[in-house]
């Protein structure tokens, strides 16, 4: 059984206080994981306000006697009782994890799939109905047998036309694809199951070694949900599966002309050019640090609101901070715009101004 403990004891001089968070139940851990902690920081109800910046140790303490994690965390955003009694949200303070790396994440992941399976009084799981379209076998093999391991139903097909008469014939829970396929790639895939009214919700996962902004925001326009890159660590597979067909339950549906993201994909800067190109029309909602809306009239910003508070202007620090996300989901959803222009700016002079803070940044 994964037994989680604090790994650093040592005194941090620049640590100004402590916080203590307890996950009373695994469902409690579950949420927190996938609406929090897998974005890289998290939000604590309490009357102990610190200055924005104070570096801060958070320890975690996880459920049924599972240990608990340290970690040191910026203050990134503070929500006072005045703010709070505006917003109806309750007062503390938003951190921005510094040294909770990737590996951390897994392992709670794994303690969480290890409790879920020996706990005799856990709801039983409905197994999902997973088609994997991969024409690597050795690839593919340890994907099917870990999910199967697991209870779910893998359809196995190896290329894009066989995975579309896959879905065709019954939509599944998730479709997991290649990109290079023989006969039909995963693009071309894409297309056309997103083009398809039955198939338009089905969450789709890209298996890929794409790595750049332009790359992955075509597949984001297209409707991907998510990629896993290659090589797949088989043991966090599940776990992201899991997170990706949970967020598609929970998410609205799916609209075509909506463009559905995570940051740790494609940088701001590149989503806000591409809306800049596209001249798109709408309201784009940014969850990250915190809750972002920005305003877009024929590609433009015309009003940004960071928690519900208006951003007073293009040189608004909390504007800046904005860029600086890192972690996080965005919706871009085609409508009506129709409030004023309060920003009095261009996309490329917001992007021109935010490369200038970087160098800044750097040469200080």
């Amino acid at each position: 059984m994964t037994r989680l403990s604090n790994r650093d004891s040592r005194r941090d001089p620049r640590v100004e206080a402590a916080f203590r968070v307890h996950y009373r139940s695994l469902d409690q851990l579950v949420v927190a994981l996938t609406n929090d902690l897998s974005r890289g920081g998290l939000f604590m109800c309490t009357p102990r306000l610190l200055p924005t910046n104070a570096i801060v140790r958070v320890h975690l303490e996880l459920p049924d006697g599972g240990g608990e994690l340290s970690v040191i965390c910026r203050v990134a955003f503070v929500r006072g009782e005045d703010e709070a009694a505006q917003t109806g949200k309750p007062v503390g303070v938003g951190v921005e994890f510094l040294d909770f790396a990737a590996e951390r994440i897994a392992e709670i992941e794994r303690f969480i799939a290890e409790r879920r399976a020996s706990s005799s009084t856990a709801p039983q799981r409905r197994g999902l109905d997973i088609v994997i379209a991969e024409d690597d076998a050795a690839l593919r093999e340890p994907i099917v047998a870990a999910l199967r391991g697991r209870g779910d139903h893998v359809r196995e097909v190896a290329d894009g036309i066989e995975a579309l008469g896959a879905c065709l014939n019954d939509p599944p829970d998730l479709l997991l694809s290649d990109v290079q396929m023989p006969r039909m790639d995963g693009w071309q895939l894409l297309r056309i199951l997103r083009a398809r009214t039955s198939l338009v919700q089905v969450p789709i996962v890209l298996l890929t070694t794409l790595s750049d902004d332009e790359s992955r925001l075509q597949g984001y326009k297209l409707g991907v949900d998510d990629y896993i890159g290659k090589p797949i660590a088989v043991e966090e597979l599940a776990a992201r599966v899991d997170r990706v067909v949970e967020r598609a339950q929970r998410s609205r549906p799916r609209d075509r002309r909506s463009l559905r993201g995570d940051l740790e994909h494609v940088a701001l800067v590149s989503l806000l050019s591409f809306l800049a190109v596209e001249r798109k029309t709408g309201l784009l909602f940014i969850a990250g640090e915190a809750t972002a809306r920005m305003y877009v009239r024929g590609g433009q910003p015309l009003r940004v609101e960071i928690d519900d508070v208006p951003v007073k202007g293009a040189d608004d620090p909390a504007l800046a901070a904005l860029f600086g996300w890192k972690r996080g989901q965005f919706e871009f959803a085609a409508q009506e715009v129709v409030c004023a222009d309060e920003l009095h700016t261009t996309v490329n002079a917001l992007l021109l101004e935010q490369a200038g803070r970087s160098r800044d940044e750097n040469d200080s």
